[in-house]
């Protein structure tokens, strides 16, 4: 199955990370809210879309490697 969804950060805080998300760079309706101390606990918000662990998978995976929440992004497989 191939998979192609486009992120951007909509707001960060000391306490959440908040992503809009989707599959069409013009309307990204779906959201998930991370915790930054535990970014792979399960999210605030955004917990019950079935695409949403490989979202936060490559999100978490570009913070570790680069130290910063990504502005934005694309995911492919």
């Amino acid at each position: 199955m191939a998979v192609y969804l486009v992120y951007r950060e909509a707001s960060e805080t000391p306490e959440t990370v908040e992503y809009r998300w989707g599959d069409d760079p013009g309307a990204l309706s779906r959201r998930v809210v991370l915790d930054p101390r535990a970014p792979t606990r399960w999210p605030t918000v955004g917990g019950e879309e079935p695409l949403m662990p490989t979202l936060v998978r490559a999100v978490v995976k570009r913070q570790r490697e680069t130290g910063t929440w990504p502005d934005r992004g694309v995911v492919e497989h």
